[in-house]
């Protein structure tokens, strides 16, 4: 793979960008449960347009680093794109071992805002929940 190293440099370069984010969408998402224990319906607003503008900015980075793969011959990408999702993959440099990593914490975090959100969801719409329709 002509210029592996940079690759998956500029690759781990977005995978920071995007924990970055989906970070902040946890911290947002745990004021916005507090806020809703307080009534506090304004707060609530906009923490959840600040959220979105957060999920959209972790889109971005999610579609750049997709873009990036997607110049790889498909033997390559299919091997990058494992050190994003195998739980088992061999890893021979800093910056493959780093993306593998950064991916399992991005994943781990995700969880928990989803089970937060679940929560919340739940407290607001019982039934009628998203959650619940699933």
């Amino acid at each position: 793979m002509e210029n592996r190293q940079e690759l998956l440099l500029e690759i781990l370069k977005r995978m920071q960008k995007n924990y970055m984010h989906i970070t902040e969408i946890e911290r947002l998402t745990k004021e916005m449960g507090d806020a809703l224990s307080r009534n506090d319906q304004e707060s609530v607003q906009l923490l959840l347009q600040m959220r979105q503008e957060e999920m959209d900015q972790a889109d971005v980075a999610r579609n750049e680093m997709r873009m990036i793969t997607e110049v790889l011959s498909p033997e390559d990408r299919s091997e990058v794109e494992a050190l994003f999702t195998e739980e088992n993959v061999r890893t021979e440099d800093f910056e493959s071992t780093k993306i593998v990593e950064l991916s399992r914490q991005i994943m781990r975090v995700r969880e928990r805002v989803i089970a937060i959100d679940q929560t919340i969801s739940s407290k607001l719409a019982g039934k009628e929940s998203y959650y619940q329709s699933r």
